[in-house]
């Protein structure tokens, strides 16, 4: 199974420009979960110096029970604040981080980057170079995952991707405090922590 989901998210990620994606709808203030989907949230740091200050910074998933491909914004345009909360709705299923895209300036306009997640690998360190010299190998790639269940609200943890080396921790107690008074309708003594793993 393993071996397949690494087979799969390689696939999806060298196809995913071409297929059309879902943008996973943000959650405003005064709202409840929509019947069907659910609510994730958590905090974002991005990587800092990579030189793209005006533009915006998105994750995508893979729904590995459709094999839909869903992006959500992790940093918003004109934003520089190192870390950024997020909020959205979400269909129950299985899902896969592929890929962390931001984009560098450049004197014509932006360079675009997509780095592939997979646990312990440094996707900034010519992952691509290291996979097609045989150095890195489809068998030792691992991607993170999480489970979403319907009707539920779902904190997602601390997303450290200030570097290549990516990790999630649980800082739930600190992010409550500060998003509970902007979404009032919304019980987050009744979330659940599902940090992808």
């Amino acid at each position: 199974m393993k071996q397949f989901l690494t087979a799969l998210l390689l696939l999806t990620t060298l196809v995913v420009t071409a297929q059309r994606m879902e943008r996973l709808e943000e959650v405003f203030s005064d709202v409840v979960v929509k019947k069907g989907h659910a609510i994730i949230y958590g905090n974002f740091i991005q990587r800092l110096g990579v030189n793209g200050f005006g533009f915006s910074q998105e994750v995508r998933l893979l729904n590995t029970d459709t094999d839909q491909v869903m992006k959500f914004v992790v940093k918003q345009t004109f934003k520089s604040r190192k870390e950024q909360p997020f909020t959205y709705f979400i269909k129950p299923g299985n899902y896969v981080i592929l890929n962390y895209l931001w984009t560098q300036s450049k004197w014509y306009g932006g360079y675009i980057t997509a780095e592939p997640i997979f646990k312990g690998i440094d996707a900034s360190d010519h992952i691509n170079e290291k996979m097609n010299s045989g150095q890195l190998k489809q068998i030792d790639l691992e991607v993170y995952g999480f489970t979403i269940t319907e009707n539920s609200l779902n904190y997602l943890g601390t997303w450290h991707f200030d570097t290549g080396l990516v990790s999630f921790t649980d800082d739930k107690e600190t992010l409550d405090k500060w998003i509970i008074p902007k979404y009032k309708k919304l019980d987050f003594t009744i979330s659940k922590a599902v940090l992808p793993n």
